[in-house]
Order: structure tokens, then sequence, then C-alpha cells
């Protein structure tokens, strides 16, 4: 039929044929002609609108410099990230954007194959921009298109998100692809790749927080290096920047999603055009399109301040102001030379610099912790068997349960090994670092550093110096002050040595020697040069003595290290160096200040080692299941508002605080134990849980060496303080009296004997004249008896002869008248 069409074309039948077919071509070719032309025309032109307009767009931008683009693409933030000292990563310096730098050799093939695949299939041919792509991408956005292919390469995207917005303009677009084109002449393809792995974002990980860069979406979708990832995981994650938003796996608050299929759909998109770009086998394809990436999510996971709040807190804390400090001497601010004003706004001003700097400048701190010990030690504080009620019945309801807090740090170094900031209520911590914020007065744990090792450097006591515990006021020199002093049992106990005395933690004792040494500023001094607070008002108060000044647990722990260090006090600290890309700019070289001599610190170790053998902290040594050379001294403040304990072996100092943060008094008995037997269980349980865990930390082997300035004469009775003299001449008094007493008593005896003789003598010389009397008495008495009884027996018989002879005349009266009756009677007979 062609062919038929072709010859009729070439071979007309007829002239009127071959005229038609002529004018039809003639015409047919003018109009192809005209139309090439003005297709050429309107091209042109279009080119030369499009040109100008994109002229138009970028007129006001000027051209970078290399330099300056280049700077500018490789700025990007870096997330600062903590260390345990023991090497362990604890997670980021907060922020919601996570970002871990990484060189592009250092990540898995995969995942550059899957990017280029997918994003810029063209990367290492075109120089920054794909026309056609452009134009496709233009028409699209111009015509309104659903379908959307994108127009824009990696250098483009690096573009816009290092140096543009995201904002959606012409203008943006052609500031783009000009920028785009100058970037690929100031770095090479591969410079650009490794700037755009890191720039990216990858949605959130699985706690939550946004993501950008491929080692940071390694580790926290996956849990694994960009160069450990296997190719569905590459693959997976390769899809992600087209939609962040819609194919990260994790919502805000790091819960993986109820459906990823859209993410699982991306991921088989991504692996269908590296096989198709020839990057993977079909074996390849087949494995990792059926794979389960699901199985490899990361569950969700806590924040490192949700796993490890105090430790975050302090460690941004310090590390802020280390980062400050070091801006502050890099612009060569002295603070010293400013006005207090304009010190407070300079140290703010720094402050919010080294904030934003430790966010985005992808510091690492390295911290003293020991992971192990660290956790050990929270334990004890997690169960509410440790502690007493709540609250109090007398006291606010709303002050809270009972507290604890806790700090272990090396005696040598003064690296904090682990602490405890509270106490765990229903598994949660406060915000409130107890171990670093907290200021409370620290009782008898003041008299082994303040008192008694200032008492025996300056000569005034030894080990075995004997002072009275007996009722006693403050003195306080020459203005006496009226106060009691009582020791907590409300008793007092005679003499005893100053071993004893401290064992035992009498107040008496301690209050005499601080005010025997009359010099107080010098003394307290020592406290100041071991880092606790002592307020000026209060550096003359021989209350000091007992504990009175505020002290932070650090410091006190510091302090009772340098007894164990041979009187050497090393500071504590908790940061032991800062790095910014890859240099050091902070490095903890601890102050150390020699305190007291050798053999003042050891003869107080030697004192100490006491209160666990016979002492206050006997119930805590019962408890113990860690050897070694321990000593330490328990602590209790006015109306039992604080307890300590404190104890030391020759590697490490333990701290233990337990008490109310509205210094209210402890809960007492009433089923929850005695309160210093809480303090104590605690420290104990702490101690015992980083044995398990960790005991080469105590050093248990070890035993605290005497030194050779040590004296036999330091374990006697000397010093110039001693009160056996007083005791003695007590004694001697007491003997005194007490033999005049024996004599007056014995004099009086003798007295009392004569006296007792006399009186008996007396007695029977009156005993013998009442006898007398009595035996004439009762002669007299009988005699009269006598006479009595005859004169009744005359007056009876008397009596009785009157009755009988009135009876005879009766009877002689009746004969008579019964004769006269007879004679009558016979009269009248007759």
């Amino acid at each position: 039929m062609l062919q038929k069409i072709r010859d009729t074309w070439n071979q007309p039948k007829s002239l009127k044929a071959r005229r038609y077919a002529n004018v039809f071509y003639d015409v047919s070719w003018n109009v192809l002609l005209l139309t090439i032309i003005s297709v050429v025309l309107i091209g042109f032109l279009g080119a030369g609108i499009g040109a100008g307009y994109f002229a138009s767009l970028v007129k006001d931008m000027p051209a970078p410099a290399y330099k300056t683009m280049t700077s500018q693409i490789n700025t990007y933030s870096s997330t600062s990230d903590i260390y345990f000292g023991s090497g362990e990563r604890i997670g980021n310096y907060t922020t919601d954007e996570v970002r871990v730098p990484v060189a592009v050799e250092k990540v898995s093939p995969f995942v550059v194959d899957a990017l280029l695949a997918t994003e810029d299939v063209e990367f290492y041919e075109h120089d920054g921009v794909v026309p056609k792509a452009t134009l496709r991408a233009i028409l699209q956005e111009a015509t309104g298109s659903e379908d959307r292919t994108g127009g824009s390469t990696l250098t483009q995207q690096l573009i816009k998100n290092q140096m543009l917005t995201n904002e959606v303009s012409f203008e943006r677009k052609a500031k783009e692809i000009l920028l785009a084109l100058r970037l690929e002449k100031a770095m090479n393809k591969d410079e650009i790749l490794n700037a755009y792995l890191n720039v990216v974002s990858f949605g959130r990980n699985s706690m939550g927080r946004n993501i950008s860069g491929i080692e940071a979406a390694a580790r926290g979708v996956f849990n694994t290096s960009a160069e450990k990832l296997t190719l569905p995981q590459a693959a997976f994650l390769a899809g992600i920047p087209k939609n962040p938003f819609l194919y990260t796996p994790y919502y805000q608050g790091g819960v993986i999603k109820e459906d990823v299929s859209p993410a699982i759909n991306r991921m088989k998109t991504v692996l269908n055009r590296m096989y198709v770009a020839g990057k993977i086998t079909k074996e390849d394809y087949d494995a990792a399109y059926n794979y389960d990436i699901t199985k490899d999510f990361m569950k969700t996971q806590s924040k490192p301040r949700d796993r490890y709040p105090y430790v975050v807190q302090w460690a941004e804390e310090d590390a802020l102001i280390i980062v400050r400090d070091h801006m502050l001497k890099q612009d060569g601010v002295n603070l010293n030379e400013l006005s207090a004003d304009d010190r407070k706004e300079i140290l703010n001003t720094y402050g919010r610099r080294a904030h934003n700097a430790l966010r985005q400048g992808g510091y690492k701190i390295h911290l003293s912790l020991d992971k192990e010990v660290h956790e050990s030690m929270q334990q004890p504080a997690r169960n509410v068997n440790n502690f007493g009620p709540n609250n109090s019945p007398k006291v606010d309801p709303e002050q809270g349960p009972e507290q604890t807090a806790a700090i272990m740090l090396d005696n040598k170094t003064g690296r904090i090994l682990g602490f405890v900031g509270g106490r765990y209520v229903n598994g949660k911590a406060d915000d409130f670092n107890r171990a670093r914020q907290m200021e409370r007065q620290i009782g008898s744990t003041a008299k082994p550093l303040l008192v008694y090792a200032n008492a025996i450097e300056k000569g005034l006591i030894t080990t075995d110096t004997v002072i009275i515990d007996e009722k006693y006021k403050y003195q306080n020199g020459s203005n006496p002050n009226t106060v009691e002093i009582n020791n907590e049992d409300l008793t007092f106990r005679g003499p005893m040595t100053a071993r004893d005395a401290l064992k035992q933690s009498r107040n008496v004792p301690a209050v005499k020697i601080y005010e025997e040494q009359a010099d107080f500023r010098s003394d307290t001094e020592k406290l100041l040069q071991m880092g606790m607070n002592v307020p000026d008002d209060t550096r003359d108060a021989p209350s000091m003595a007992l504990g009175v000044s505020s002290v932070k647990l650090a410091a006190l722990a510091s302090g009772y290290a340098m007894l164990a260090n041979g009187g050497e006090h090393v500071e504590p600290y908790i940061i032991d160096r800062v790095e910014y890309q890859d240099e050091v700019i902070y490095e903890k070289n601890p102050k150390k200040t020699r305190i007291y001599s050798d053999r003042t610190a050891y003869l107080i170790v030697d004192m100490l080692r006491d209160v666990y053998t016979s002492g206050t902290a006997t119930y805590a040594k019962s408890l113990l299941n860690v050897p070694g050379d321990w000593m330490g001294k328990t602590g209790t403040t006015q109306y039992i508002r604080d307890s300590y304990l404190v104890g030391s072996t020759p590697g490490i100092t333990l701290a233990v605080w337990t008490g109310y943060d509205k210094e209210n008094g402890l809960v007492d008995g009433q089923g929850y134990g005695r309160y210093y037997q809480r303090t104590q269980g605690m420290w104990s349980k702490i101690a015992n849980n980083v044995y398990l865990d960790s005991p080469e930390v105590f050093n248990s082997n070890a035993r605290f060496v005497q030194p050779a300035s040590v004296r036999a004469s330091d374990f006697g009775d000397s010093g110039s303080f001693s009160e056996k003299k007083k005791v003695e001449e007590k004694k001697k008094k007491e003997e005194e009296a007490k033999k005049k007493a024996e004599e007056e008593a014995k004099k009086k005896e003798e007295a009392e004997e004569k006296q007792e003789a006399e009186e008996k003598k007396q007695e029977a010389e009156e005993k013998q004249e009442a006898d007398a009397a009595a035996k004439e008495k009762a002669d007299a008495e009988a005699k009269a008896k006598a006479e009595a009884e005859a004169k009744k027996k005359a007056e009876a018989d008397k009596k009785k002869a009157e009755e009988e002879a009135k009876k005879k005349a009766e009877a002689e009266k009746k004969a008579e008248e019964d004769k006269k009756k007879e004679d009558a009677e016979a009269a009248d007979g007759a």
C-alpha cells in the first residue's frame, strides 16, 4: 500500500494530478519552513525572555567567593556528646536536633548507591544542574501538576539546606541554580557528597528527636553506625529525605508509628532504582525487597536526661562554664577589669554563646564518672524500704519524701567516680541534684577536719590527751556565751581521751579544744582551702566546732579524702576534659593543696578507725561487706535535720547524707528504725553494691601507712591542752576532801561513840534509878495495895459483920414478932 502511494506520487497519471501534487508540495514545504523558523524564533525569544527573567531574579545576589561558599556549606551544627570516664557514651547535650558528622569514606557504599540512584543518578556527570530535569520541574510548578518528579540535584539540595531557605519561589530556584553551578567549581563531587550526607534530614530517631546526617540516622533508627548499614537499612534511610515527615518511622515522642507502610514502599522504590541502575544484583534486590525492616527498628529510647538525669544536668552546667570561660579567654576578656554590672552582662552574653555552641558545635564532654560505679550507687536510692516516712506528723505535709545524696571520689585524683543526686520516687528522679547543688550544715563531721586536726597540728592535743566531758557553756574568749552545750544523749561522761571523745562524737570536748586554740579565723581558713563555704560572719563563732556552716557534699567528701591522702587536698571534679574539632580545649588539672602534715592526717585517720570498730558507725560496719582499712565519721545537725556518714579507704571516699529538702527533722523510730540506721544502712548498701561490680576502686588490700613523722609519744597523753592535771587536781582535791571527810567522820564517829557510851551510862543510871524508883513504886504500890486490900477486907468484914448483925437483929425482931404473934394467937384462943 505504502509503495503504491509512493509510486502514484512520483509518477502521476495526469498533468492535473501532477500540478496538484506540486502545489501541495510547495505549500507544505513553505508551511513547514515557516513553522521551523517560527519555533526557532519563539525558542530564541523564550530563551531570551527566560534568560532575562533569570537575570532579573539573581541580579541583586552577589557571587560569593569560593572560600566563603565552601565554609558555609561545611558549617553545620553537630551535636555535643557526653561520655563516661570509662568511655561509654551517655548521650548528647540537650537539643532537639541530633547530628553526628561522619566522613563519606566511613559510610556504607549501599547508602551512597541508594541516594544517587534515588536522588541524583547523574551526580558524577552534571555540573550542578540537570537542565531537562529543571525545565520539567518548572513546567510542573507553573502548571500546578500533581505529579511532580522534582528537578534538584544533590548539589542544589545542599545549596537549599545550607545557603538558602525552603521558600517555594522562582527567585529562590534561580539563586539555587546559580549557586549550585558555582559550588561545583568550588568543591569536588566527593566533598559535595560528604557535606550532603551530613546535612540532609532523616526525620526522627527512637528518642523522638530530629536527626540530620546519615550517622545520626543510622544510630537513631537502627542502633548501628553508617559504616555498618545493610542494604535494606541503607535503602530505607535513603528514602526518608524525600519526605522526612511522612517516611520517618517514629512519632515526636520516639514511639514507632502504627503504620509504616509508606516508608516501606519508599524503601522498595529505592531498591528498584538501585537495581535498574545496576548497583545491586537481582538476588540482592529480592532479598532486600522481602526483608522485614521493622524488626531492625530501635524500640523507643529514653533521653539521656531520663536515663541519667543528674549526670546530664551536672555535665551540661559545668561544661557551659568551661566553654564560656574558654571563649572569654580566646577573646581576651579580663573580667577583673570590669565593673560588677559589666561583668554580669558579659557573663550572661558569653553564657548564651556557650550554650548555643554546645548545642550545635560538636563538643565532646568527657566526665570523670565510672559507669559501673555510678549505676551501682543508684540501686539503694530506688528502694523505698531504705527510707523513713514521706512526712513526719509534726511538719508541713508538703515537705516531700525523705531524701538522700551520695558522692564517691578517688582520694588521689579528686575524680568523682559516681554520685546519687536524690532518691527515685516511683522510679523517677526530680530536677534537684542534691549531690551538686545542696548546701547543708555538716554537724559532727566537721570535728576531725576543723577541731582535732588543727589541735594536733598546733600541739594542743594528741590521740590520748584527756578532756573532761562535763557541763559547759560556750566561752568565746572574753565574751562568755551563756548557751549551754549538750551532747546528743544529754549526758556527760567525765574524763575521756581525745580518741574516745571523737569516736563517741562528744560535743563538749570538741568545743573546749576549739575554744582553747583561740584562733578561729586561721582554723576556718583550712575549710576554705578545702572548698567549703564559711561565711565571714560565722568564722569567729565557736559553734563552728559542731559544724554549723553549710557545705556542699562534694566538698565534705574531699575533706576526708584529704585525710586519707596524707593531708593533701585534691579538688573534686566531674568533667575530665572537653574536646572541640579534635582539639582538647580543656583538661582538668586538679588543684592540690597541703592542708595538714602527714603526721596530723595519720593521727586523725587512726582515731577515725575506731568510729567503725567501737564508735558511732558500728551499725554501718555490721552491714558492710567491703573489706579494707576503713576510717570515717558520722554527723547529725540540730533537731536531727541532717544525718551523715563519711567513710574512706586508702582508695576512695564515700559520703552519704539523708534528710528532708525543707530541713525538717528526721523521724526517729516509729517503725522505721533509728534515723542514723537509715543513713548508715544507705551508706553500706551503696558501698556493697559498688564492691560487687567494681571492687578494685576501694583499694581494699592497702592500709593507711604510718609516716615516719609520727612518734610513739603521739599516742600518749600529751599536748598543752591536756586536762589530765585538772583531772588529777580534781582527783587530789576529791581524795583530800574524802580524807578530811573520813577524818571528820571518824571524829564524829568517836564523838558519837563517846556520846553513845555516856548516853548508855546515863541510860544505865537512869535505868537503875528508874528500877529503884520502880521498885520503890512497886513496893509502895504493893503496900498500898495490901493496905487497900486490908482496908477493903476490913470494910468487907465490917460490912459483913454489919450485915450479919443486921440479919441477926432482923431475925431477933422477926422472932420477937413471931412470939408476939403466937402470944396473940394464944390469947385469942384462950
